[in-house]
């Protein structure tokens, strides 16, 4: 489902009615997201959250909305001029990114009689969205780039693989296994605790994936492994949690694509207990953002089999 991207930056915007008489509806609406890119900005790639309650209060009045599926809230205000505040409810102990307070204060005038508040929580409220549905299996490299070409000069300078939650089952394997060597830099990652962070669809492309044909064409996940060094390094970061997304856009997923927005993506960062990134797939190399690399070699398959599908 495409839906249309609002501009959650602006955090209150009173909407003008000329020569507005007192018969017209005063209210507050508004859409209530997280921010499942860590953006913080609010873009096409967060998530609508559902089922949040928004409590608005002022000038008298007190009443409370529950976000439809499209995160989508409204709130009928008294037919009078008066100062409010909207409150939603944080899902799962989320932050407030926009606004950055919460309670968000606004007002209604005999001009401005209604007024639109966008909630954007951090990406902890995302798992309230879409449960892990989902799961993963499949593998690939990623060739140097410096040459322009899908050809490595000597080898992959990237190679992963693994399963994760396999056949949506928790408890096979602590949500099983994937591994990452970063070939030139000597480093051998390997994911031992996973969990499902939530499975989606990609903006801008047809939703779903083929072989097998799931409604999802993405998975992300989390957890804890290792980080040691292979061929000669012998650094060994001890344990290190990591984030990682797959996007299963087309089969199969390298070869034989005409289309690159159809070519198989991977994401992934690894960080040490003291907070430092060591271990960074992106494609702008910011860690803060979640922008997945083409893949060039290899497939990823996003499975629905076992799993009990929308949560």
């Amino acid at each position: 489902m495409v839906r249309k991207v609002l501009p959650v930056a602006i955090v209150v915007m009173a909407i003008v009615m000329l020569g507005a008489s007192p018969a017209q509806a005063w209210y507050v609406k508004g859409y209530v997201y997280c921010d499942s890119n860590g953006s913080g900005s609010g873009d096409s790639g967060d998530l609508p959250l559902p089922n949040i309650a928004v409590t608005v209060v002022g000038n008298g009045f007190s009443g409370i909305a529950t976000t439809d599926s499209t995160g989508a809230y409204f709130v009928n205000l008294p037919d009078a001029p008066g100062s409010y505040t909207a409150t939603a409810a944080a899902p799962g102990g989320a932050i407030a990114l926009a606004p950055t307070t919460n309670p968000a204060s606004f007002s209604l005038t005999a001009v401005d009689n209604t007024a639109t508040v966008h909630f954007l929580f951090d990406s902890r409220a995302c798992s309230t969205t879409q449960q892990a549905a989902c799961w993963l299996t499949g593998g690939g490299a990623k060739f140097s780039s410096i040459t322009g070409t899908l050809l490595a000069e000597k080898g992959p300078q990237h190679s992963f693989g693994g399963n994760v939650n396999p056949g949506c089952n928790t408890d096979s394997g602590e949500g099983g296994q994937w591994n990452h060597v970063a070939h030139a830099l000597k480093l051998h990652f390997q994911g031992l605790q996973i969990r499902v962070v939530r499975c989606g669809n990609v903006p801008g492309i047809p939703p779903g994936s083929e072989s097998p044909e799931t409604p999802y064409n993405f998975i992300e996940f989390e957890g804890t492994g290792t980080l040691k060094g292979i061929k000669g390094n012998n650094v060994d970061y001890g344990p290190v949690t990591f984030f990682a997304r797959a996007e299963d856009r087309n089969e199969p997923g390298s070869n034989g694509a005409k289309d690159g927005a159809l070519v198989d993506r991977y994401f992934l960062r690894v960080t040490d207990s003291g907070g430092v990134v060591r271990l960074l797939i992106d494609i702008d190399g910011d860690p803060n953002t979640v922008d997945p690399v083409t893949i060039t070699d290899g497939n990823l398959q996003i499975h629905i089999s076992s799993c009990s599908v929308g949560g």
